[in-house]
């Protein structure tokens, strides 16, 4: 059978691209589309040597310049990234896409955000982790790149459901690199360092729609950044507390612990009931969003090669958060947390 033939060549060979397909790299294995393959495609692939990856990340403001989906590009461009680094050590392994999840948690309270409970994205993970796991395949990877702990942690606690209950390997890579390089902050600056003009200084802060982002965004889809970007300053949560008389946020790369990290919480979500975006988007340029994009794909690989071969376990996929897990997951709390604030949302 020729379709058969040909899902079985994709497997063999990692991609079901037109003949002819330029590779970026040798040995990189091309991200199967799982929206274009036939059911007879997916039944050839090995599940044993198959990851399957799924970004679930929001429909959210970020500025007056950037688009809706920004987290989801960014987190399927660091998933393409770090399988061009992952494929260099492992190109027998066979990488599929799902299509992207736009349901989050903690959005920016704006007109153009999506709401969704915490529990809704667990679910959704959930069941996503257990239909693919009953068709064979084990190893899934969920990308993310946006920082609500109610988002992140729910995700989390989804991969940890259906790796107990079915023995699947669903993992979290924003929360492992969320781990790995800042003990639990959103700030990158320490991370990244000096890229294409931008100092590590300049970074510090820049947690949402600022030079970091709105750099990815420029490489990843430019066309779709408003050149506003270009007359849009300096602000951020800390330079808001300086001027309040507060005192700072945990430092970068500093590890946090409970009480810090739900103070941050508290403090970014006043900051982004007036605020779309933290950071200096005018610095942003393509050159460095390529820089970080790569930066961040190699550490990410670095984790997952870690996972693959065994050496750590899906349970070393998760946040500093994880311990007080139910704080974001359990609806009461989040109710009284926001009862608390007294900050209504305007979109939910």
């Amino acid at each position: 059978d020729p379709g058969a033939d040909r899902a079985r060549a994709c497997a063999r060979a990692g991609s079901c691209a037109r003949p002819g397909a330029r590779a970026v790299h040798p040995l990189m294995a091309e991200l199967l589309a799982w929206k274009h393959l036939t059911g007879r495609q997916i039944a050839a692939l090995d599940p044993g040597r198959t990851v399957v990856w799924v970004s679930c990340s929001p429909v959210e403001v970020h500025g007056p310049h950037l688009p809706t989906v920004t987290d989801n590009i960014e987190a399927r461009g660091i998933a393409r990234a770090a399988i061009d680094h992952f494929s260099r050590r492992f190109p027998e392994v066979v990488h599929v896409e799902v299509p992207p999840v736009y349901v989050a948690a903690d959005v920016l309270p704006h007109k153009g955000s999506l709401a969704f409970r915490p529990t809704t994205v667990m679910r959704v993970i959930e069941d996503l982790g257990r239909t693919l796991n009953a068709q064979g395949f084990r190893n899934v990877w969920v990308t993310n790149f946006h920082g609500g702990p109610r988002h992140f942690v729910a995700i989390e606690a989804a991969c940890d459901r259906v790796n107990r209950r079915h023995g699947a390997r669903m993992a979290s890579l924003f929360s492992l690199l969320l781990t790995r390089l800042t003990g639990g902050s959103t700030d990158l600056s320490d991370v990244i360092g000096d890229v294409a003009g931008i100092r590590r200084e300049d970074l510090v802060g820049d947690s949402h729609g600022g030079a970091l982002e709105t750099s990815l965004m420029l490489h990843l889809i430019g066309q779709h950044v408003d050149p506003v970007y270009r007359e849009l300053g300096r602000r951020t949560v800390e330079d808001t507390l300086a001027e309040q008389g507060k005192p700072p946020l945990a430092s970068p790369g500093q590890k946090q612990g409970l009480r810090s990290m739900v103070r941050g919480f508290r403090e970014k979500l006043r900051y982004y009931h007036a605020e779309t975006y933290s950071g200096t988007p005018s610095l942003a340029t393509p050159e460095a969003g390529a820089q970080i994009l790569d930066r961040l794909g190699e550490i990410a690989a670095e984790g997952f090669a870690d996972l693959w071969t065994g050496r750590i376990g899906p349970e070393s996929c998760r946040s500093p958060l994880w311990p007080a897990r139910w704080l974001f997951t359990e609806p009461r709390f989040g109710a009284a947390f926001e009862r608390l604030l007294g900050l209504p949302s305007p979109i939910w």
